[in-house]
């Protein structure tokens, strides 16, 4: 079966990410790759990872679901219901933390990573949620969510923080932090009308979202400046100097 999923351009050539591999553009070379014992085995070794599964004396297990000897019934274990949902309510749970935990995705490791702590543990519901609850991973995502949600310290005052998207002041503590970036409904909603808005259209808000004093989006495409607001940008997406 081919992956082409796996295929980068490396200059007139092609590169199998997956293996490493060079392989000169041409179709039969392209498809005798695709279909060699090496690239399909580490297939499976990827399929075993990206799913917890794990070989422990001799025998298959599942981190996820916590079931051993799966050996002769790997697939049918990978494709169920089950094991399905408990893979599901993982990333629901690291989406809902803000997506700083990646899940194993290659062939490099088969452990989480928490990527704003540098820590790795095992690819298990618990351990990802005792991870989350550390208050260690709480301060950390407690700073790293600021400069994504366009939220600053207050000049004088260490007890306040001000929210730009909304606009608001709150309270600097981990609880409020928390309480107004995952569940104030404003904030959500105005801040994912303006990500949906600018996505796909070169223009970037990262400065307006970091800097306090920054009121305005940089067009990459009209090499200009735009006000940082809905209805501003949203003129400009539709102007005539940007949908050439």
């Amino acid at each position: 079966m081919a992956y082409y999923d796996d295929l980068t351009k490396d200059n007139d050539k092609l590169k199998c990410t997956l293996c490493m591999d060079i392989i000169p553009g041409n179709k039969t070379y392209i498809e005798e790759h695709l279909n060699s014992d090496n690239h399909k085995d580490r297939i499976l070794q990827r399929l075993l990872i990206t799913n917890g599964m794990v070989i422990y004396h001799n025998d298959m297990h599942c981190l996820l679901c916590n079931e051993k000897n799966l050996q002769l019934s790997v697939g049918p274990h990978i494709l169920s219901s089950c094991h399905q949902k408990h893979l599901e309510q993982i990333k629901v749970l690291v989406e809902a933390d803000g997506s700083f935990i990646e899940l194993p995705n290659d062939l490099n490791s088969n452990k989480v990573h928490c990527l704003i702590c540098d820590d790795y543990f095992a690819f298990k519901m618990c351990d990802i949620e005792d991870h989350i609850k550390r208050n260690t991973h709480r301060r950390t995502r407690a700073i790293a969510v600021q400069p994504l949600n366009g939220i600053f310290s207050v000049n004088c005052s260490d007890g306040d923080l001000w929210c730009k998207i909304c606009p608001t002041y709150f309270e600097n503590y981990i609880e409020c932090i928390f309480e107004h970036v995952d569940n104030n409904k404003k904030h959500k909603m105005e801040l994912g009308k303006l990500l949906r808005l600018v996505e796909g259209q070169n223009i970037n808000i990262e400065k307006y979202l970091i800097d306090p004093s920054e009121d305005k989006a940089m067009c990459e495409k009209c090499d200009t400046k735009v006000p940082c607001n809905l209805d501003n940008l949203e003129r400009h997406i539709k102007g005539e100097r940007h949908r050439k």
